[in-house]
């Protein structure tokens, strides 16, 4: 099966490398057809050397399109707007398959969604959805309309076609015993629960011919009581595999149908897939050594799809998130350059985060990601060579110092700390943070690479301007925790979020006061409760962790669970006391009070030591820009891009 860049054949279609983008919603989409973005995104990453490309699940009946933004691949326009496409990413080599889904009760409703549908009216946990059942002559239609998109996709030059059996969507409810209850020759046997997956593929594999690779996606396991155990999941592959009609196989884990098994549709950083995917033999097992199988999760870096191909287990590895972050790792991989690879931090911030709220892909660490139509690589022609000073050490003032240099500008860049990193040094010592440290070491390395003069251990002054003949001043200096402290002496000590996650409290009752809701307090508290503190953590939100990315929610509150953490949302401070705390509900006013023996702020950040530094600097007649957390306290991925385009801009 060989390493990541050798040839592997997927029926009749020859892939040039064993490296995948998996099937990812994009958001890219107007009125329900892909648009320019989506076209440049996708070739972005033919461009950077992927061996497949999986385009997103596209719907096959209008009772499936399951947001606003899903692709209906039964609209015959497709076929005119992915043709030249599909030219164009066979001209770097690249193969491309496309998904076909029908969501079934899965659905985030819409104007034109009210009504999902599914085998049975069982309810789902994660949507709060109970579904319409279907009736027999509607689930006729819903095979043709795999069909007639399958012919759509067929007639516009895709390579292989993916069918979405994973996460619990309608090919799952109708196989899984827990979802079908129906009585008819749709449930009941086994043989009826898998008749519609069997119809559609049979039907599928009719249209398309043998010159199109067909697949089948499922979940090894559902991660959860409701879906599929691994064990009924071979079972299906078993049968389905006897068909002889399939091409390969695509396993993922999880399940969207409830809160924890949704977490692996997108595992977060505590995740391994060598775990994740410990009984991927026992596929092996069942459709033999020579039929293509594929996997897909927690692959971020390039020795662990080497380690993993090495088993001999699987043929082709999904380094999705990777390539979100740096499409062109495979070539980056293949010239040796590896240290130039911009790496995943597995946030879900700007990836499915943003699709669940129905908003454009994007990607923290990589501000072209979504945007690569519109937003240059680097800006080849600039009228004028300036001599710029970045004053900030952090991610986004390293940002826009490597930016600006590999544009040709001079740079200077001044930290006050004797290393760099800014807050990426403090978020690097929460729990499961090791690829946010990779990311800092690339930065770091990025400004040694590309020749940026550092003044290290030197806080700047508006005096030090004069020792710098500079044409412009770019202020990133961030902001600091803002932590409100009592008006008379207290027993307890009161610490920010940054000074715990460097110096942790340890065998102390300990209340988290949280503003915002965000990863911030969770993580303090985990590590916090690692270290054997009795834990509270108080917010002044609807819910703990209410701005934090669902599936990584999920698994931190489990954790938290484990290490007894207390949650009080809904409260905010109300006094201190000598030894004790008095919070107040944000909305009944009711009041408690608490002993404590240390607090912890999670309640924002101040940037007013930045803002007289820009002032002093504008009144001094410097052309000054502030950039990041010294314009405004906001999110990573918001200050990495206004970073990016002011160093490509100047």
């Amino acid at each position: 099966m060989g390493t990541m860049f050798s040839e592997v054949k997927v029926g009749n279609v020859t892939l040039k490398n064993r490296i995948m983008t998996s099937g990812h919603q994009t958001t890219l989409v107007h009125k329900h057809l892909p648009n320019e973005d989506f076209f440049a995104y996708h070739l972005e990453r033919a461009k950077g050397g992927t061996g497949l490309v999986v385009l997103e699940a596209h719907g096959t009946h209008e009772t499936g399109l399951n947001t606003a933004y899903a692709i209906d691949a039964t609209n015959p326009e497709i076929v005119e707007l992915y043709t030249p496409f599909l030219e164009q990413m066979k001209s770097h080599g690249t193969t491309v398959f496309a998904q076909l889904i029908h969501h079934g009760r899965e659905a985030y409703l819409n104007d034109n969604h009210t009504v999902p549908v599914a085998p049975s009216a069982i309810k789902t946990e994660r949507f709060h959805i109970i579904p319409r059942e279907l009736e027999c002559e509607e689930i006729s239609e819903i095979i043709e309309g795999f069909v007639i998109s399958a012919s759509h996709l067929a007639e516009s030059g895709i390579n292989g076609l993916e069918l979405v059996g994973s996460h619990a969507y309608l090919f799952g409810q109708f196989w899984n015993e827990r979802t079908n209850q129906r009585t008819d020759q749709w449930g009941g046997s086994f043989e009826n629960r898998l008749r519609f997956a069997k119809e559609v593929i049979t039907r599928v594999k009719e249209e398309i011919g043998d010159d199109i690779a067909l697949g089948m996606r499922i979940s090894l396991d559902s991660g959860d009581h409701s879906g599929t155990c691994t064990k009924e999941s071979l079972e299906v592959i078993s049968y389905l595999h006897q068909l002889g009609l399939l091409d390969y196989w695509s396993l993922v884990i999880g399940s969207s149908a409830t809160y924890i098994g949704s977490s692996y549709i997108v595992p977060p950083s505590n995740n391994e897939a060598q775990h994740l995917f410990k009984d991927v033999k026992l596929v092996r097992e069942i459709i033999g050594k020579e039929f293509p199988l594929m996997i897909t999760s927690r692959i971020y870096e390039p020795k662990t799809a080497e380690d993993i191909l090495s088993l001999d287990e699987v043929d082709v590895v999904g380094m999705t998130r990777a390539l979100i972050a740096d499409p062109h790792l495979p070539n980056k991989v293949f010239q040796n350059e590896e240290d130039t690879i911009i790496p995943c931090i597995a946030c879900n911030q700007g990836c499915i985060g943003r699709y669940q709220q129905h908003l454009p892909i994007r990607c923290t660490v990589n501000p072209r990601t979504g945007r690569e139509k519109d937003l240059p690589l680097i800006q080849t022609k600039i009228e004028e060579k300036r001599r710029i000073l970045v004053i900030g050490g952090g991610a986004a003032g390293m940002t826009a110092a490597i930016t600006a240099r590999k544009n040709g500008h001079h740079v200077v860049l001044v930290e006050q700390q004797n290393n760099l990193g800014g807050q990426l040094s403090v978020i690097e010592k929460a729990p499961f943070r090791h690829q946010d440290q990779k990311w800092k070491k690339y930065l770091v390395d990025q400004v040694k690479k590309v020749g940026i003069q550092t003044k290290l251990g030197k806080r700047f002054y508006l005096k030090d301007i004069t020792s710098y003949q500079v044409d412009e001043v770019i202020l990133a200096t961030g902001s600091v925790p803002y932590v409100p402290m009592p008006d008379t002496n207290v027993s307890y000590g009161i610490r920010s979020s940054w000074e715990a996650m460097t110096n942790p409290p340890k065998g102390k009752k300990t209340f988290i006061f949280d503003w915002k809701g965000e990863r911030e307090a969770l993580e303090v508290a985990e590590l916090l409760a690692q270290q054997g503190n009795d834990v509270t953590i108080v917010s002044n939100t609807y819910g703990i962790g209410d701005h934090v990315q669902s599936y990584l929610r999920n698994q931190i509150l489990a954790r938290l669970d484990h290490l007894n953490v207390h949650l009080l949302p809904n409260y905010n401070w109300h006094q201190f006391l000598d030894d004790s705390i008095v919070i107040k509900n944000i909305f009944s006013h009711a009041k408690i009070e608490h002993k404590v023996e240390e607090i912890i702020m999670c309640t924002g950040r101040d940037s007013s030591q930045s803002l007289s530094l820009y002032r002093e600097l504008k009144n001094y007649g410097v052309r000054v820009t502030r950039v990041g957390d010294a314009l405004s306290p906001r999110d990573l991925d918001q200050n990495i891009f206004e970073a990016y385009k002011l160093g490509n801009h100047l």
